[in-house]
């Protein structure tokens, strides 16, 4: 019985750690879109031996990898996760490759059902769960509309002058009459893991009992 109590006290002590002290996260967004039309969006994140990086380009399926001490442990494609617009009158079809698994589909409708931006303004605005130490965007920027071009160069400067001094931003606009788009963001975080994890939890069940109130209606 004491090692069985050695045990649940070391347990607890952990878990009281990891729910007071932070750990570190790096990330690294580079974003660009030519005038011919093609683009390609790369992000990774580093969390100490962990990376992850997803990468997305025109014409391109989505995936994402995760890599320990940079060797790939895993990769697989985002494109059957993400949301797409449903058509009631269209039959549904079936997903290649045979009957997908249960963790599959259920993690496609948690996806399907996610707002992106809820869920990204609902951690940034918690800085007992999501803190950020610095954040730097450079952006190099051109459009056919010239006027278009003085605006964003305006409010981007605006905006420089308001935020926190870890918030800093780079910008380079280019007088040239084409849509032109490169962009670059270096970020360094703080997050307490297990109060993510809570967190997380939370919204997934506000998340799920929204879109099961959004779907009762409409089955009546």
């Amino acid at each position: 019985m004491l090692w069985l109590a050695v045990c649940a006290l070391s347990l607890g002590l952990f878990g009281l750690l990891a729910y007071l002290l932070p750990i570190s996260l790096s990330s690294n967004l580079q974003a660009r879109a030519e005038p011919s039309g093609s683009w390609v969006l790369a992000l990774g994140i580093g969390l100490g031996p962990f990376a992850f990086s997803a990468i997305a380009a025109r014409g391109v399926k989505p995936f994402l990898s995760c890599h320990l001490f940079g060797k790939q442990l895993v990769r697989f494609s985002l494109s059957r996760w993400r949301r797409e617009p449903e058509d009631k009158n269209e039959p549904e079809r079936p997903a290649k490759g045979g009957e997908r698994s249960r963790v599959d589909r259920a993690i496609t409708g948690f996806f399907r059902n996610l707002d992106p931006l809820d869920t990204i303004l609902a951690w940034w605005e918690k800085e007992s769960v999501f803190r950020v130490q610095s954040l730097q965007l450079n952006v190099e920027y051109s459009f056919r509309d010239v006027a278009l071009t003085g605006r964003i160069l305006a409010g981007l400067c605006v905006l420089s002058g308001v935020l926190p001094e870890r918030y800093v931003i780079n910008q380079t606009p280019v007088w040239a009459s084409e849509d032109r788009l490169a962009l670059v963001a270096d970020g360094r975080f703080r997050i307490w893991p297990v109060r993510l994890v809570v967190d997380v939890l939370g919204f997934v069940l506000k998340q799920t009992a929204v879109a099961r109130r959004s779907v009762a209606p409409e089955s009546e």
